[in-house]
C-alpha cells in the first residue's frame, strides 16, 4: 500500500488547478500499479474525486480519515481485497509526500 500525504502549500486549490494537481501526484506516485493507494491530506471533495480517478488502475483506493485511523476504501476491483466502505490501517505502509 502507498499512502500518498498532500501538501497544499497555499492552504488551498481551485478547481482549474486539478490538471496541475493530477500531474504533480502522477510524477510521484504513477496511476498504475499493484499497490493499493490511500489519499491523506486537506483537500476538496472534487480534488479526492480527481485523484481517486487518476489511481483507477490501481487494486483499491482509499482516503485517509484520521477520525478512524485508517483509510476508508471508496474503490475496489480486487475481489479477495477489502470492500467499498472498509476502513483499512496504513500501519507499515510507504508514505510518498507531495507538495503542491
Amino acid at each position: 500500500m502507498v499512502v500518498l500525504e498532500l501538501t497544499l502549500s497555499r492552504g488551498l486549490i481551485e478547481p482549474r488547478e486539478i490538471p496541475d494537481l493530477v500531474r504533480a501526484v502522477e510524477s510521484r506516485v504513477p496511476a498504475g500499479g499493484t499497490e493499493p493507494v490511500v489519499v491523506s491530506g486537506r483537500l476538496p471533495v472534487w480534488a479526492f474525486a480527481a485523484l481517486a480517478d487518476l489511481f483507477h488502475p490501481r487494486p483499491w483506493v482509499g482516503t485517509f480519515d484520521p477520525r478512524l485511523g485508517g483509510g476508508v476504501v471508496v474503490m475496489s476491483h480486487d475481489p479477495s481485497g477489502p470492500s467499498v466502505g472498509d476502513v483499512v490501517s496504513t500501519d507499515g505502509a510507504a508514505v510518498v509526500t507531495v507538495e503542491f
